[in-house]
């Protein structure tokens, strides 16, 4: 049986409760520091079980959206578009590999992804007839995107409004 997870809640209370004591009180940063590194160490044990999820959403969100700007009709002899064809080809298959670690499934997204960019950059930089598209279809893919990171990252407590209806484990279904 995995213990990650205890001992995760571990490190958070020997940081609060053993070193925040040793901490010189005058040293302002150090407490601030190790604040900090106790708080993220306990969002890491709240979304550990999530991860591998999440990594699978980007990689389809990336998929989704490279098809969507396939779809818009991208000049064939562009090398960008070749890049994403090649990289999207890559990321199909494993998006349907049950099997596939999550270390390949970031590294295949971020792959992606940065293909995906590659035709934005290069749409503006030609000045392509096809740039206004090409940036809808970018926006339209991202607000599903911005509000799973909304969710993602509510327990840090940085957004002012944060939204009570949504899960994040929809988005992950």
């Amino acid at each position: 049986m995995d213990q990650t997870d205890v001992g995760l809640k571990s490190v958070v209370k020997a940081l609060t409760d053993t070193v925040a004591g040793a901490i010189d009180p005058a040293d302002h940063l150090a407490r601030e520091q190790l604040k900090l590194a106790a708080s993220y160490v306990d969002f890491v044990r709240q979304r550990l079980h999530l991860i591998h999820a999440r990594e699978r959403y980007d990689l389809t969100h990336y998929i989704a959206l490279a098809r969507a700007l396939l779809a818009i009709g991208l000049p064939e002899a562009s090398p960008a578009v070749a890049a994403m064809r090649a990289a999207l080809g890559e990321a199909e298959p494993l998006a349907r590999d049950p099997a596939a670690l999550t270390g390949r499934i970031r590294l295949v997204a971020m792959e992606l992804a940065h293909a995906v960019a590659g035709v934005v950059q290069d749409a503006h930089r030609t000045q392509s007839g096809v740039a206004p598209q090409i940036d809808r279809a970018v926006i339209a893919a991202s607000e599903e995107k911005l509000e799973m990171e909304r969710l993602w990252y509510r327990p840090i407590g940085f957004d002012p409004s944060p939204d009570v209806g949504a899960r994040l484990e929809d988005y992950f279904k």
